[in-house]
């Protein structure tokens, strides 16, 4: 934990910190915010859906193409947005698969904002896929990825610790 920021204790804050660390690689890139994304989908299936456990525990029956459809049909996330993760899926698919794997412009042609459409930005797409997700739940995921944040915690200091001034 750190006493400079304790938010550092935050899910969110650190995978927000892992995707800078990986930021100049596509493929790590990739499948670094898939994987918070699946955990996100995880969350708000168990939030939403009565036989969560049967959904979220059974990924031979339930895969991620699945649980997104689930989402979807359900109202929970748009046709738009379905569209975009079932895109990322695939392309997790490929870095995770494919021995040589790059993300070119017609990869992301799919992509409405054309900013997206340069590999270049593929960090900063990821980091608003997953938070444009996230301030949609945030009801849901905030209480399970960033607890201190959510209750304020991380404005008090904690006891037997002082803050120094700056």
């Amino acid at each position: 934990m750190s006493d400079d920021n304790p938010y550092l204790d935050d899910t969110i804050i650190k995978v927000f910190m892992e995707l800078g660390k990986v930021k100049e690689s596509p493929r790590l890139l990739v499948l670094v915010a898939h994987g918070f994304i699946e955990l996100l989908v995880n969350t708000v299936i168990d939030a939403k859906c009565k036989n969560s456990k049967k959904i979220t525990s059974n990924r031979r029956d339930y895969p991620h193409s699945a649980k997104l459809l689930i989402l979807n049909e359900t109202g929970v996330l748009p046709d738009d947005l379905y569209r975009i993760f079932d895109w990322f899926r695939k392309l997790r698919n490929r870095a995770a698969h494919e021995p040589i794997f790059s993300v070119t412009k017609s990869d992301l042609s799919i992509l409405k904002n054309k900013k997206y459409h340069d590999p270049e930005n593929l960090y900063e797409f990821c980091t608003v896929l997953i938070g444009g997700f996230w301030n949609e739940h945030l009801d849901i995921l905030g209480p399970v990825f960033a607890p201190r944040i959510m209750s304020g915690e991380g404005d008090k200091p904690k006891s037997g610790s002082r803050k120094e001034s700056a």
